[in-house]
């Protein structure tokens, strides 16, 4: 512990910045990239329909096919096969340009496989696919090109069923799902996490002292940010579960924050006592807070970060989608409570003292002014 201390961690906040600008610098190169090379910007991150607007294709196949794993891939590698067909791409690209003199990409016609699921029991059992439909930036305001290609699928898929399942009686269908709900939802899952930052401000204003409460204001705002590089480093699709995930890690990396902060209370209480008066070393009592409640926020992590990772490991696709956020979330407010919060504190606190003493030592030093004194 006293090994720890001496290393001095708050005074070193210009090298603690260094992995989160670095982690930042990335994400934008990756954005940057899939934004030019599709010619669209939404696609510098990996949106889901639920904020991007998709389409769901359903395919009535039964619980005898979906329930037995050899027949559920067979049929699921054919379908994935005609959504990703590079053959009714081209045809899409060709209907643009001769019907609406449109310039679309062979990328943007391909449509990109977002979430896969089976619903329904018995014979009623269906594979449900969801994937995005042709950019905004392509199609018209009608969305006829991606009406168009959804019908040339949705035929494809249904003259194969029609011809090698026909005693079956296999049901196909395409839905559109439009952006107007995703604007919603988006609307309200950041006006929820704004509520949530600025009630966690006055609580911790409250609770502890101003300084506090910025500094893990900011340490939030890291930590969400950080959250969001690595799901674009990494392509994690962002949807409904990763606002979900942003929200948990808004509650849980607070609670860490807060637990360096109330030793920080601690330890000054008892160095004020100890003075009784006399001038307090910030950076010394938090580099104290921070050694001794190092351990409790390395237990918390480690255990969390076990189960967190078990669903990564052994979920479904929309299991990982939340789980992965929340796993960089985690590892981000670890790191933003135990340096970057601590540092922030201590910056804008020594500030504050020092602006006093001096404002103290002028008042001390201005000349008494005597009533009834003359101007010379």
């Amino acid at each position: 512990m006293k090994k720890l201390q001496n290393l001095k961690i708050v005074e070193k906040h210009g090298i603690w910045a260094i992995a989160p600008v670095i982690i930042f610098l990335v994400a934008v190169i990756v954005f940057t990239s899939f934004a030019v090379s599709n010619k669209d910007i939404s696609k510098g991150m990996n949106i889901g329909i639920d904020f991007s607007g998709g389409s769901i294709l359903t395919v009535e196949l039964g619980s005898d096919i979906l329930n037995n794993k050899t027949e559920y891939n067979k049929h699921y590698d054919y379908i994935e096969s005609v959504l990703t067909s590079e053959e009714i791409a081209d045809e899409v690209v060709k209907y643009a340009k001769e019907e609406y003199n449109i310039n679309l990409t062979k990328s943007a016609a391909v449509a990109s496989i977002s979430y896969v699921q089976t619903s329904g029991s018995n014979e009623d059992m269906s594979l449900v696919i969801k994937y995005d439909n042709i950019s905004s930036t392509f199609d018209t305001k009608n969305n006829d090109l991606t009406t168009y290609r959804n019908s040339i699928l949705e035929q494809k898929i249904k003259d194969y069923y029609d011809t090698n399942f026909m005693d079956k009686g296999v049901t196909v269908s395409t839905n559109y799902i439009g952006a107007t709900a995703s604007a919603s939802l988006i609307k309200t899952a950041l006006l929820a996490v704004s509520i949530t930052m600025v009630l966690i401000l006055i609580y911790i204003m409250i609770r502890f002292e101003i300084w506090s409460g910025i500094a893990a204001i900011i340490a939030l705002i890291h930590d969400v940010a950080m959250m969001v590089c690595l799901v674009i480093i990494f392509r994690i699709q962002v949807n409904s579960a990763f606002i979900a995930a942003v929200i948990t890690i808004v509650s849980y990396s607070i609670n860490n924050t807060i637990v360096v902060f109330d030793r920080v209370r601690e330890n000054m209480k008892k160095e004020k006592a100890m003075l009784l008066g006399g001038s307090i070393d910030n950076n010394r009592l938090v580099n104290e807070a921070i050694v001794q409640t190092m351990l409790r926020s390395i237990n918390s992590t480690i255990t969390t970060m076990i189960a967190i990772t078990l669903f990564a490991i052994i979920g479904t696709a929309s299991v990982r989608e939340f789980a992965l956020p929340v796993i960089f979330g985690l590892l981000a407010g670890f790191y933003s409570s135990l340096v970057i919060a601590p540092s922030l504190y201590c910056l804008m606190k020594n500030a504050s003292d020092k602006r006093k003493i001096a404002k103290r030592d002028g008042v001390k030093n201005e000349k008494p002014k005597y009533a009834g004194a003359k101007n010379n």
